[in-house]
């Protein structure tokens, strides 16, 4: 982000990733988003309800509410502190879940991360993460700004995922 670091600014990415993102969601059909899987099989609809609840869980964060229980892990799994085991017990969990309850689940989680984002100030996206947990801050330096979290788990993971889904939607494995 090379622009001044702003809600409006933020906002403004948040909308044009997401917009961007479900326009390419809707160029696939919904056997290539449920029938072919990555090698670690990974549906195109697993990838989507990854990013909700990554999503929903710094929504939940910003609102002072559990990151973890809104990502619906369990304690061993939160702090295992590795993703892996964190993104294959979500992956287990919603696996089974139909694709139009998925895309609901990510366009609502979406939804509490742009109202969780529009109540803070400026100010509020320089402070580091640990702030919104509570706890002390380690490194209250502007690369720990939980503006890299937000970033991070919205268009920016949208960025991010957007190559494997597209590999998995035209039936390559990884």
């Amino acid at each position: 982000m090379s622009e001044e670091i702003s809600v409006r600014n933020l906002l403004d990415k948040m909308q044009n990733g997401w917009d961007e993102f479900q326009a390419y969601l809707k160029t696939l059909t919904p056997e290539q988003m449920t029938v072919p899987t990555d090698a670690q099989g990974w549906t195109v609809k697993d990838h989507i309800a990854h990013l909700a609840l990554w999503e929903d869980g710094i929504a939940a964060l910003l609102t002072g509410q559990s990151r973890r229980e809104q990502m619906g892990l369990d304690e061993a799994a939160w702090n295992s502190g590795d993703f892996d085991i964190q993104n294959a017990a979500m992956q287990r969990q919603h696996r089974d879940k139909p694709l139009d309850e998925v895309l609901a689940m990510f366009e609502a989680a979406h939804r509490r991360m742009v109202e969780a984002v529009q109540s803070l100030t400026d100010d509020d996206l320089k402070r580091p993460y640990a702030y919104y947990e509570g706890k002390p801050a380690a490194d209250d330096s502007l690369d720990n700004a939980i503006i890299w979290s937000i970033v991070g788990n919205s268009y920016g993971h949208y960025e991010e995922h957007q190559p494997w889904i597209d590999a998995i939607a035209r039936g390559a494995r990884s």
